[in-house]
C-alpha cells in the first residue's frame, strides 16, 4: 500500500473515530466498546464515498460474549474501536497488514459483509443488542 493511499484511509479512519466517540455513551468514549458496528458500518460507507472499495468483517467467538467489527481494504485491517482491547489501548486507528493481524483473535475474519445493510441484518437476526447495531441509511 502506498504511503499517499494510507495517508488518505487514515484521514477518513480518524474523522470516523471523532465521529465515533462524538456518539458514544457516556463512559465509553476512549475504548468504545460495544461501537465497533456502528463505527465500521460508519467508515465502511465514508470510504465508498471516497471511491475506496471495502469489506465489513466480523470475528465471532461467541455472540453472547464476544463479538468485533472492523472494516478490511486491500488486504488491511482498518479499525477505529481497537482502543477496547488492551493491544491497542493508546492507539485510536489501526492500520495493519491482514497478515499482521491474524496474531490477533479478534481479527480472525468468520463473516464479510459488501456492505453496512447487510452487517445490519445479520446483526438483528443475531439479536444484537439494539444500541450496538449499524445504523440504517
Amino acid at each position: 500500500m502506498d504511503k499517499v493511499f494510507q495517508e488518505r484511509l487514515l484521514a477518513v479512519a480518524e474523522d470516523v473515530r471523532q465521529w465515533a466517540e462524538d456518539r458514544a455513551p457516556l463512559g465509553k468514549e476512549d475504548d468504545l466498546n460495544g461501537m465497533c458496528a456502528i463505527a465500521s458500518a460508519e467508515l465502511h460507507r465514508r470510504l465508498k464515498k471516497e471511491g475506496i472499495a471495502s469489506e465489513i468483517h466480523m470475528w465471532l467467538w461467541d455472540l453472547d460474549e464476544s463479538a468485533h467489527v472492523y472494516v478490511v481494504v486491500d488486504d488491511h485491517v482498518l479499525d477505529v474501536t481497537a482502543t477496547q482491547f488492551k493491544q491497542f489501548r493508546t492507539v485510536p486507528v489501526v492500520l495493519m497488514h491482514c497478515k499482521e493481524a491474524e496474531a490477533y483473535d479478534f481479527y480472525q475474519s468468520k463473516q464479510i459483509f459488501k456492505c453496512a445493510d447487510s452487517l445490519r441484518k445479520q446483526q438483528r437476526r443475531d439479536r444484537w443488542p439494539t444500541t450496538q447495531v449499524a445504523l440504517p441509511y
